[in-house]
């Protein structure tokens, strides 16, 4: 339980806890809910093929004798992107995992807010330096065409899962700067009008 008193409930928090999408301009709200009911239904999809598949393994393995052949190559596909396409769905929440005790030692809104910009910043330019390297991750691996590095048995070519990390901290930097954008917009002295 929170410790902070029922009359917390400002304008802070609502930037906090509010759907994000619903504090963004009006135009920006609809195509962001596509883009997460696409990658909603991507996740879904994702983790029931991987559940499918592992339960195919099994049988499989233990029912007949014998090994799906390769299956471990397309599912650790299906895990990159899975495991990154998550990281947005998380960074877009904020439900990725955090360590902010000052939340819970302190009441005080401005220091709670500039907290939460300093770490949204920060967040914003680690994302952007790492889709950076990403991109020049995707350039070196375009460069070596046709000698682009496959796996082993079905020849998928690595492009691919490499892309998911280009994709997901793309999508992690822009939710990022929404939040920001968000937090840059609310400001503590509108919060006294929130409680009434």
């Amino acid at each position: 339980m929170h410790p902070a008193p029922h009359y917390f409930s400002t304008l802070l928090d609502h930037a906090l806890f509010m759907e994000l999408a619903d504090q963004l301009p009006k135009s920006l709200q609809r195509p962001i809910r596509v883009m997460l009911a696409l990658k909603g239904v991507f996740v879904c999809t994702a983790s029931l093929i991987m559940a499918a598949t592992f339960f195919c393994v099994v049988i499989v393995r233990y029912g007949f004798g014998t090994d799906l052949f390769a299956y471990n190559e397309w599912l650790l596909i299906v895990c990159f992107w899975l495991y990154f396409m998550g990281g947005a769905l998380g960074t877009y929440d904020g439900s990725h995992i955090n360590a902010d005790l000052l939340d819970y030692l302190t009441n005080d809104i401005r220091l709670r807010r500039y907290r939460k910009l300093i770490v949204t910043v920060i967040e914003l330019l680690v994302s952007i330096a790492i889709v950076y390297w990403a991109v020049l991750m995707i350039y070196d691996e375009v460069n070596y065409y046709p000698n682009w590095q496959v796996t082993p048995a079905l020849k998928i070519p690595f492009l691919i899962p490499r892309i998911s990390i280009l994709l997901g901290f793309i999508l992690m930097a822009f939710y990022s700067a929404l939040h920001l954008y968000v937090l840059l917009k609310s400001r503590p002295d509108q919060a006294t009008f929130a409680q009434q």
